[in-house]
């Protein structure tokens, strides 16, 4: 099997088809009573249509249906061809796939998945796998189980997952830059933090498998073994954010998509059109190639739905956009936020101090890319005074909401209760400020946490809880 590799969080008829089970099975997908989106910019059926779930198709893709609304779950999250081009499937973050075209809707022995993040297609077409942010990796249809990561303690969520040429094994990616290798896929390399500057968002194979490149959100491209580096969008991206790649069939090229619905080519991957003028609203969130290389879809995912009322953000916010900073805390309830909360943008790090928020806050706004609406979580590893909350404010002045997350730390801390003292005091002074008290739902459930007392499992229960509390601020 040659796969098709999709990769994120990487398609011909019209047939409605039945419904299967959403937990053990593949969903299949009707046609949605929407616009169909355009063949082409300026193609025979008109402008580009923005509409969640919808695959936007360029070149020789065609469109064959798409998620409904109420389908939805958490987002859709990726897409994957089918057959010779025929059809495809689009997964969503709550781990159901959807069946368009001549792809089939295939059973799986697995676990039922959730945060999923991507989904990869094998290259019969005869079966996909899904990734999960905890690692978790399902297989259905004749993809073979490898192994995964799940119950690794993973210092950053899975991002991406990529095959082999042969089928046999597969890559998952880290949004740190670690790899991780099954099957007959073998280790080349990581991005380190002294090789990137940002997120890990996607993970492609070379020709033979003996290599792979990873892509950063802010465009930078890293090969391992024998990836050839065919160029990068790290000076073309601007204040954009790169979210997927794709690669071309005979692996000599790839496409990188951005949020905006940019798409950037290299190598052999020609560029056949953007969706830029038309996804203002749905942010793109993957990118597929079709079988033949000629063309590619886009997928546009659900954008951010913040609480009706809020007063319009004031200059350098993006209005319908929740950005979170966060320290090492936030690393383990990311996947959990990004289901919860679609088209978050989640900017978290290890041993991250409160200035440095502040610092990034500033920059994200210079840049205006911080959301209008501003989760958070610092305090972990440090004092929080009075005046430092009122440096945070004064940048996020002119946000529409700002919710700040009660820290949750041992008894041995001497700044825990008073951290926590300081934010409660500080969003009295602010209308638009709310609190997500974490902390009392973490001082009745110990079990949440590893033996620090202060991190927890990527993707349990306590960064589920952590996510919900938060998602109920805003």
């Amino acid at each position: 099997m040659c796969p098709v590799v999709v990769a994120a969080l990487v398609v011909v008829g019209t047939t409605a088809c039945t419904r299967s089970d959403a937990t053990a099975r593949g969903r299949t997908g009707d046609n949605v009573h929407a616009p169909v989106p355009s063949h082409a910019p300026g193609g025979p059926q008109g402008t580009i249509k923005d509409v969640v779930g919808q695959p936007i198709p360029f070149g020789s893709a065609r469109y064959f249906g798409g998620v409904r609304p109420s389908q939805l779950g958490g987002g859709v999250v990726g897409i994957a061809a089918g057959p010779a081009g025929h059809g495809y499937w689009v997964a969503t973050a709550d781990g159901a796939v959807y069946n368009y075209g001549d792809s089939r809707a295939f059973d799986s022995a697995g676990a039922p998945p959730s945060h999923v993040v991507a989904i990869v297609s094998t290259g019969d077409a005869g079966g996909y796998w899904l990734a999960c942010a905890t690692g978790q990796v399902v297989s259905y249809g004749d993809a073979s189980p490898e192994g995964s990561a799940a119950g690794l303690a993973l210092s950053s969520p899975i991002v991406a997952m990529a095959a082999t040429p042969d089928g046999g094994g597969y890559w998952l990616a880290a949004a740190g830059g670690r790899v991780f290798g099954y099957g007959d896929a073998r280790l080349y390399g990581s991005a380190t933090p002294e090789l990137y500057h940002d997120s890990v968002v996607a993970i492609a194979s070379s020709p033979d498998g003996r290599g792979y490149w990873l892509a950063a959100s802010n465009g930078q491209v890293f090969a391992f073994g024998d990836a050839h580096p065919y160029g990068s969008a790290a000076s073309q991206i601007g204040n954009g954010r790169v979210v997927a790649m794709a690669v071309t069939p005979d692996r000599r090229g790839y496409w990188l998509a951005a949020s905006d619905g940019r798409v950037f080519g290299y190598g052999d991957a020609r560029l056949y059109g953007t969706a830029s003028a038309a996804v203002r609203k749905n942010p793109i969130v993957a990118i597929a190639s079709s079988p033949d290389g000629r063309g590619y879809w886009l997928l546009p995912t659900s954008p951010t739905k913040p609480s009706l009322g809020l007063p319009a953000p004031g200059p350098g916010f993006v209005a319908g956009h929740v950005t979170s900073i966060g320290d090492s805390v936030m690393v383990d309830a990311q996947p959990a936020l990004q289901a919860d909360i679609p088209g978050i943008d989640v900017e978290a790090a290890v041993s991250r101090q409160w200035y440095q928020g502040v610092a990034l806050a500033q920059q994200l706004k210079a840049e205006d890319r911080l959301g209008a609406i501003v989760v958070v979580d610092l305090g972990t590893n440090g004092p929080v005074t009075a005046a430092m909350f009122t440096q945070m404010m004064d940048v996020l002045a002119g946000a529409s909401r700002v919710v700040f997350v009660t820290v949750h730390l041992p008894a041995g801390y001497s700044w825990r209760d008073s951290v926590n003292a300081t934010l409660e005091q500080g969003v009295r002074s602010y209308p638009q400020d709310r609190i997500a008290d974490f902390n009392k739902l973490a001082d009745a459930h110990p079990d949440w946490f590893y033996g620090d007392g202060i991190h927890m499992p990527i993707g349990g229960a306590g960064a589920q809880a952590m996510a919900q509390v938060i998602r109920a601020q805003i």
